[in-house]
């Protein structure tokens, strides 16, 4: 029983090899098959771009807007405790 899961594990510890060795195989990597110049390859980093910067915008818009309330608020206060 220990023999074959010996043998398993080697047998996928060089399968796995192979397949990270050669990506076009694989098929892991969504530019690996692109050439520098092309526009599918821009397209896609520039959506990956877009994909990281949307949380950090999202926030900030947030923080933003309720930076812009609080400021306001105090602003009122600051107009009725002065009248």
């Amino acid at each position: 029983m220990m023999k074959g899961a010996r043998l398993k594990a080697v047998t996928t510890m060089i399968a796995s090899t192979i397949v990270a060795a050669a990506p076009r195989l694989a098929n892991a990597c969504a530019t690996c098959g692109l050439a520098d110049g092309d526009q599918a390859l821009h397209a896609y980093k520039t959506s990956v771009l877009f994909m990281l910067v949307s949380p950090y915008a999202s926030v900030a818009a947030i923080g933003g807007i309720t930076f812009l309330v609080y400021r306001r608020s105090q602003r009122k206060n600051q107009n009725s405790t002065t009248k």
